[in-house]
């Protein structure tokens, strides 16, 4: 990995796939735009979950997606959309948004820019949305992302005797 600190050289990029991740940059801002209009589709109570400002954070997230994409593709290298992803889950979990939620904007890039790609760089497109998305998955198990098992509640609450403060 480039490091600029330590004087190691930039990443070399990919033969064939600037033109791609330029062309990935350019529509940006339609791309995040359709990215966000596929989220809703493929989750048909994503808008009632979020309010109109949550709506736009995730428009303006979306532009970033797509250029850590773009990087991704321009290098050949995984890592800019595979840590990119880790670094947004705190944030996320900040903004209390599960991390199915955020899966589901992840797949609405996928969606919205494979139409602007060729096929074989749409493949790969999918291998590095794949690899973003298995890195996500892991996270989405942590407390706090789902509801857990009503019969351990039960029982870990005391019978049911405690509060719901405790679990």
């Amino acid at each position: 990995m480039s490091h600029p600190s330590l004087g190691l050289p930039p990443d070399a990029l990919a033969d064939g796939q600037t033109a791609v991740a330029g062309r990935l940059r350019r529509m940006r801002r339609p791309l995040a735009r359709l990215a966000l209009e596929q989220a809703i589709r493929l989750d048909l109570t994503f808008r009632d979950r979020y309010d109109e400002l949550a709506l736009r954070r995730f428009l303006r997230d979306l532009e970033q997606h797509i250029e850590q994409l773009a990087r991704a593709l321009e290098t050949g290298r995984d890592w800019y959309v595979v840590q990119y992803g880790e670094w947004l889950v705190p944030i996320y979990r900040r903004r209390d948004v599960p991390m199915r939620d955020f899966r589901t904007l992840v797949n609405g890039v996928r969606d919205a820019a494979r139409p602007a790609l060729p096929s074989t760089e749409a493949r790969q497109l999918d291998e590095l949305v794949d690899r973003w998305q298995l890195r996500l998955r892991r996270h989405g198990r942590l407390p706090g992302d789902h509801k857990g098992n009503p019969i351990v509640r039960f029982f870990w609450k005391g019978a049911g005797i405690g509060d719901e403060s405790v679990v």
